[in-house]
């Protein structure tokens, strides 16, 4: 479980978090889409700024206060330099984990589906999304479960970092396709560099009716910060 927010490795290769003080404008407005009170219609907050512009620190620092909350259902920090982490293959079993860990009466149903299909890691993410973490919540729905207090939060940091244009491209739209039909009211933050092909993504008329922009300046300034709908 590397790529979550607070393992060892991260702790000890690429971990940071915002200073005290720091981007609290930043925070307290994410806290505030999370909540529904900013664009209440939008399943993902995409967070976007230039290279040291503090979107790890954001993430991680957000991550941090999600989990004392309880809000936190799942985590997710792609590196390119990490062969774990550098490409879409762990991601839906770490979510999915990560899920059944936040929400334990998910653990079963889980262990379920990968008896029922072994093979299910080798298929393609959105299958993976409906078997190991859609199907499992809509199996709760159906005996009556109580969602009101779960955790709903999923951080993905460094979207950029995965391998392959295309590949974050289509990952972004398998995540709209699957938690959309979640039971569980799913809030998904991206974070990454506004690359071209991310820009055409988000922009596209299947995302951007589910999305909210955050953009970081280069400079710490709550004043340069903006997030639209």
């Amino acid at each position: 479980m590397c790529a979550v927010y607070n393992s060892l490795e991260r702790q000890k290769l690429d971990a940071s978090k915002c200073h005290p003080n720091t981007r609290v404008a930043v925070i307290q407005r994410i806290v505030h889409w999370v909540h529904g009170e900013i664009a209440c219609a939008a399943l993902i907050l995409w967070l976007y700024g230039a290279a040291g512009a503090g979107k790890s620190a954001i993430a991680h620092s957000l991550a941090e206060e999600c989990a004392k909350e309880g809000w936190l259902l799942a985590t997710f920090f792609f590196w390119k330099s990490a062969m774990e982490r550098n490409s879409i293959d762990h991601f839906v079993a770490t979510i999915a984990y990560q899920a059944a860990r936040a929400i334990p009466a998910l653990h079963p149903l889980v262990e379920d589906a990968v008896e029922v299909d072994p093979m299910v890691f080798q298929q393609s993410v959105d299958v993976q999304l409906h078997k190991l973490i859609i199907e499992p919540l809509q199996w709760l729905q159906l005996r009556g479960f109580d969602f009101r207090n779960c955790p709903f939060v999923i951080i993905i940091d460094g979207l950029d970092e995965c391998k392959g244009n295309l590949v974050q491209s289509g990952f972004v739209k398998s995540l709209i396709s699957a938690f959309l039909r979640s039971p569980l009211r799913i809030r998904i933050l991206i974070a990454s560099r506004p690359e071209i092909h991310l820009q055409s993504t988000f922009n596209s008329s299947l995302i951007s009716s589910h999305l909210s922009r955050l953009a970081l300046s280069d400079e710490f300034s709550p004043e340069k910060i903006y997030i639209n709908s």
